[in-house]
């Protein structure tokens, strides 16, 4: 496994649940674009994991979910992606073959996959953060050097 993708992996899962676990003690307080965003964050993992394993995505990619069930798909897709990633060996060059969500039908590396989801989950986290500012709440840290300095 690559340690680079596996750490990336760690942090992903450690920012999405330290946003989970905040929007829980706000959850009054929270404005529906950042649910909407967070879902769209945690269905389009769980749309990447089934385009990886081969299986019909149970989620639309802008479908909207209460935060429960953001968090339920979040830990389901969280727990296939880490087998995927135990399994993950850079120098076997795997390719997923996939149709994405305008029925186009695409190859890419399974690595770019991976990152490409780690990338789309700060995207995301980041747009959560400056919606939560424009409505005069706290936003959370969810950097990644936050995250590497817990480590040490």
């Amino acid at each position: 496994m690559s340690e680079l993708i596996q750490q990336l992996w760690h942090y992903n899962n450690w920012a999405n649940q330290l946003l989970f676990d905040a929007l829980k003690l706000q959850r009054e307080a929270i404005p529906p674009v950042c649910l909407l965003l967070l879902s769209h964050l945690t269905n389009a993992q769980n749309i990447w994991v089934s385009r990886i394993t081969g299986i019909t995505p149970a989620v639309g990619v802008w479908e909207d979910f209460t935060l429960a069930d953001c968090e339920k798909h979040h830990h389901l897709s969280s727990n296939a992606l880490t087998q995927v990633i135990a399994d993950f060996k850079e120098e076997e060059h795997i390719s997923i073959n996939y149709t994405n969500t305008q029925n186009e039908s695409y190859t890419n590396a399974l690595g770019d996959i991976l990152l490409h989801i780690f990338n789309h989950g700060t995207y995301h986290r980041a747009q959560i953060a400056a919606e939560m500012r424009k409505n005069g709440l706290v936003p959370l840290n969810t950097d990644y050097i936050t995250f590497a300095r817990l480590k040490n």
